[in-house]
């Protein structure tokens, strides 16, 4: 924490060294959401891709490839925030503070289960016909299966989708999938078959169709 605000900060380095000049960067964060993203085109590896951060405003953050090229690193928090951003050299550092907004999130934050997340679409979406399905994980050999049933627990669609990246830090993925029928309640499935027994692990989510 720092004063009224929970703190985040980004140590940017070039190979093993710290780096002098923060790289070119970019931010994305919806109005009264849970999620900030940073944008950091040049990147190419991480010495750390995922951590919590506690009981407070902020949950966790994951350091994800991105699919145009570089990463982002994305910070989830349990309600909507404020923010504001110090760019600081010498080294390169990036140090992101957050407070409360007061207000309610516009809808829940994405949705966290074993080695996924799944950002796009959110628990509780009216989901419609083609459905776009994106997230992240480091679910084994980049692998996810994507899996859309009914309120009576029938398949209507199952595609299994890659991520860019699963060994060195999580990969990001997306499907466009089309929709034989539109369930007025459903559940969404996203994640891979355990090593283990085979049982799912992943991310679960209500969906409405219409």
């Amino acid at each position: 924490t720092h004063g009224d605000f929970e703190r985040v900060v980004l140590d940017l380095g070039a190979g093993e060294e710290p780096a002098g000049a923060v790289p070119r960067w970019t931010l994305d964060s919806p109005e009264d959401d849970g999620l900030l993203r940073v944008n950091l085109t040049s990147a190419n590896a991480t010495a750390v891709s995922d951590g919590g951060f506690g009981d407070g405003l902020l949950e966790s953050f994951h350091v994800v490839r991105a699919p145009e090229g570089g990463m982002f690193v994305d910070v989830l928090a349990r309600k909507a925030f404020r923010y504001r951003v110090l760019e600081l050299t010498e080294p390169a550092r990036l140090v992101m503070d957050f407070r409360p907004a007061g207000a309610r999130p516009k809808e829940p934050p994405p949705a966290e289960g074993g080695e996924t997340v799944l950002v796009e679409p959110r628990a509780g979406t009216r989901i419609s016909d083609p459905l776009t399905v994106s997230g992240y994980s480091r679910n084994f050999e980049a692998a996810n299966t994507i899996i859309l049933t009914n309120d009576r627990g029938k398949v209507l669609v199952r595609e299994t989708v890659m991520a860019n990246d699963w060994s060195s830090t999580w990969g990001y993925f997306e499907a466009t999938l089309n929709l034989p029928s539109l369930p007025n309640k459903g559940t969404l499935s996203v994640g891979t078959a355990s090593a283990r027994d085979g049982s799912f692990e992943g991310v679960e989510i209500p969906v409405r169709g219409g």
